[in-house]
């Protein structure tokens, strides 16, 4: 009988300490879950609050480049009516003084120059520029007329 009774707390003990193991273990499992349930609650806050910051950036990009894109349109319009006015300039000028002046221009700015003035004009100022001068410009305009009629 006391053989039965040792045997039989021995086996209560094993089996009591074998449960105690799972629940601990479920517990663990628990605790670690939510643990990871956490961690990741707070990843995606993150994520979400990084996500926001980006569309503002980008908002702020794309208003930013828009206004870079209109300052440069009214850069080109003010350098379109300089050119205008200058081209007026030049075509109230005797051509042989215009062409003297036009020499002394860099050849973007003569072509430019000469594409703001009426062909007419400028075939009369282009006539008295040294020739090869007057060939270079001629070239620049001949590429210029090309790529715009592309």
């Amino acid at each position: 009988m006391f053989k039965k009774v040792i045997f039989f707390s021995v086996f209560i003990l094993f089996f009591g300490l074998a449960i105690g193991t799972i629940i601990g273990q479920q517990t663990s499992t628990k605790q670690a879950t939510t643990i990871e349930e956490e961690r990741l609650k707070i990843l995606n806050e993150d994520i979400t609050k990084k996500t926001e910051e980006l569309k503002k950036l980008k908002s702020e990009i794309e208003a930013k480049i828009k206004q870079q894109e209109e300052l440069k349109a009214q850069l080109e319009k003010a350098q379109t009516e300089n050119y205008q006015r200058l081209a007026k300039i030049y075509e109230s000028m005797p051509p042989e003084e215009a062409a003297a002046r036009l020499e002394k221009l860099d050849e973007e700015t003569a072509t430019t120059l000469l594409l703001a003035i009426k062909p007419r004009q400028a075939a009369k100022i282009l006539a008295n520029v040294n020739p090869e001068k007057a060939a270079a410009l001629s070239k620049r305009l001949v590429a210029i007329k090309e790529k715009s009629s592309k």
